[in-house]
């Protein structure tokens, strides 16, 4: 599956005379643009649109093609730059130039899947190695020869490292330039169509591991060592929508998911969920039947190439953790899915130190409280639990200072244990992610 994919970027370093020329192309782009939009209302048919574009404004054909698909579908009665910009001209809050200037204020050049990359727009190196991006503008002289301006621009290291090698000419891409309000500054946004197993890093480095729940979805991001950020995706209003809706906000909510693995670098996992099982009052029945879980785990299959992975016993770690680290179960469980995910022997330790261990007759070490066949995992038991920070947590009934207490008469707050010392980072000031679907 493919996915398109925004690297955001912006000029750094721009000459006053290639400044003047890109101007003049912001000016052009944007008069092709409405005057293709006029046109095509009319009934103009498409080649005449582009036809006319080129001999009356003076840009090259792939420009004028562009300036077309930009404003296709665009519905009747269309207010350029916004209407809110259009009402600052009138009450004489902004200059006439200052709004000319604002309206035109978009460039957008489109890839070509055969000509490898972008003739209009395209990204190269210059000496030093750095990101220069290479712009076809009008010329002065419309009998001359096209010229070209060399801005150099900057793209975050991050997007170098994992996306690098698409933006040397073998993938197509297209490239946005956007003029900020200031005047001062141009935004650049390079568009790839990547495959999934392109946008997720070759190695397991770090998860974002999902704890789904009805109405709402908590997370944490961790690698191998720390938890790195915890949160949660609220999402309640799939409980009781129609399935358009209910479709329209899970994909949503995925997007949501995917930003914050594209942020970390970090690969989504999500539990085998088996509702069917779950029995026990009409209210709470319904609640859990109500999860769309297998539905969410096939879009953010496509979406995110996510990963489903067994999340036997992870709930019952959290409920023995959080009245210790001071937040609630759902983000505790995410942490241990992530645990049991990147380290499956830490995982096991940390079963074997949470929960009391008996000896049967024959001799087998069994940890009380965990079914070690599982199989696809519990599902949530814990509806009426709070899913928001709790730092102050009165678990079974004992305030901050008393689960202290009683940690320090159960086991070490920093334990040996490689388990256990991996949910000792749910201590520090972890960053907290609080999402909201609308």
């Amino acid at each position: 599956m493919s996915k398109k994919l925004t690297i955001p970027s912006a000029i750094t370093r721009i000459t006053p005379e290639e400044e003047t020329r890109l101007l003049d192309l912001f000016r052009r782009f944007g008069n092709a643009r409405r005057r293709a939009y006029m046109l095509n209302q009319r009934g103009v048919s498409k080649a005449e649109i582009e036809r006319l574009l080129q001999e009356q404004i003076g840009i090259n054909s792939r420009y004028a093609k562009d300036a077309y698909n930009s404003i296709e579908y665009l519905p009747p009665h269309v207010t350029f730059g916004g209407f809110k910009l259009q009402r600052l001209r009138e009450t004489g809050k902004i200059s006439a130039e200052e709004y000319r200037n604002r309206r035109n204020a978009l460039i957008i050049s489109r890839g070509d899947k055969t000509k490898c990359g972008n003739l209009n727009a395209r990204i190269i190196t210059n000496t030093d190695g750095r990101f220069v991006l290479r712009i076809n503008v009008p010329p002065d002289n419309r009998a001359s020869e096209c010229r070209w301006i060399y801005p150099e621009i900057f793209i975050p290291n991050k997007y170098v490292e994992h996306y690098g090698h698409l933006l040397k000419g073998r993938t197509s891409y297209t490239v946005l330039l956007k003029r900020r309000d200031d005047e001062k500054r141009y935004d650049v946004r390079i568009v790839i169509e990547v495959t999934t197993e392109e946008c997720m890093p070759k190695e397991i480095k770090r998860v974002v591991a999902l704890d789904v729940n009805a109405g709402h979805i908590d997370f944490a991001v961790a690698d191998k060592v720390h938890v790195l950020a915890i949160g949660k995706i609220n999402c309640h209003e799939v409980q009781y929508v129609s399935a358009n809706k209910t479709n329209n906000l899970l994909h949503k909510t995925a997007n949501k998911i995917w930003n914050i693995a594209e942020h970390y670098g970090a690969r989504v996992v999500y539990g085998k969920l088996s509702t069917s099982k779950f029995k026990t009052n009409h209210k709470t029945n319904r609640k859990v039947r109500r999860i769309p879980h297998h539905k969410l785990g096939s879009i953010l299959e496509y979406k995110c190439g996510a990963m489903k992975r067994s999340e036997a016993n992870t709930t019952k770690i959290g409920e023995k953790v959080s009245p210790i680290v001071g937040l609630d179960v759902h983000k505790c469980s995410a942490t241990a899915f992530a645990l049991k995910v990147l380290h499956y022997e830490g995982f096991r330790e940390l079963m074997g130190n949470l929960f009391p261990i008996s000896c049967s007759s024959s001799d087998e070490a069994i940890p009380r409280g965990a079914v070690l066949n599982e199989g696809d995992g519990s599902p949530r038991r814990r509806l009426s639990v709070g899913s928001g920070l709790t730092a102050l947590r009165q678990a079974q009934g004992l305030v901050h200072n008393e689960v202290a207490s009683k940690c320090n008469g159960g086991y070490s707050a920093t334990p040996g244990s490689g388990g256990l010392f991996f949910l000792e980072s749910l201590k520090t000031n972890l960053p907290y992610l609080d999402v909201r679907i609308c």
